[in-house]
């Protein structure tokens, strides 16, 4: 899957210049991150780096609403030397009610797709997605918020991020930034709680 996010970050550079005959924006990352995971049995888990990756496409059409991917590998090892695979994944359907030089700020639906190794957990949830940047006017610099919550049902899961952003050339047809943050993840899946959490730095790109 690893392998999965780098190939979507190639394919989008590829697609720029069609992109831009569509009248499209289309916003790609990958983030690397140190994370810390607790799990609801009795073996400690190490503390492990990983990989975390989004696609988005944004369009002129008012009616209908963008179109967001995100996926994040949560894998981990127990103090034995076994490794536990996990993930989460997210489609995002969502609006955006406010974007400007300043501020902007989306929201929508998310369907998120949860599995690990423990008890051969896979789980689809139904969830809330919102997101807000806020530029500092005259530095390249802007802050970002992000928020998968909420379900349809009696799981839960959350995923939020916070973070800064630096865009190196704002003004270009392709605009390259780097950005760092916290974030955080849980899941409670009928007997299994999970929690991912910490820091983690990344480039985005936007054309």
């Amino acid at each position: 899957m690893k392998k999965q996010i780098v190939t979507a970050v190639i394919a989008s550079v590829v697609c720029m210049p069609s992109m831009a005959i569509l009248d499209l924006d289309l916003y790609t990352g990958i983030d690397y991150r140190t994370t810390s995971t607790s799990q609801s049995f009795s073996e400690e888990l190490k503390d492990t780096n990983n990989l975390s990756g989004y696609l988005a496409i944004e369009h002129f059409i008012p009616m209908l609403p963008n179109a967001k991917l995100k996926y994040s590998d949560l894998s981990t090892e127990t103090d034995s030397g076994s490794t536990i695979d996990s993930s989460t994944a997210n489609a995002i359907l969502y609006y955006q009610l406010f974007d400007n030089s300043l501020f902007d700020f989306d929201l929508g639906l998310a369907y998120t797709r949860l599995e690990s190794d423990i008890d051969n957990m896979s789980k689809n949830l139904g969830q809330a997605y919102a997101a807000a940047k806020l530029q500092i006017p005259g530095t390249g610099v802007h802050a970002f918020a992000e928020l998968v919550s909420g379900s349809l049902s009696s799981d839960k899961a959350t995923d939020a991020e916070l973070g800064l952003a630096y865009t190196f050339n704002p003004d270009s047809i392709l605009n390259l930034a780097v950005r760092a943050g916290y974030r955080y993840q849980d899941a409670e899946i009928n007997s299994l709680k999970m929690e991912n959490k910490g820091l983690f730095a990344g480039l985005a790109l936007h054309f």
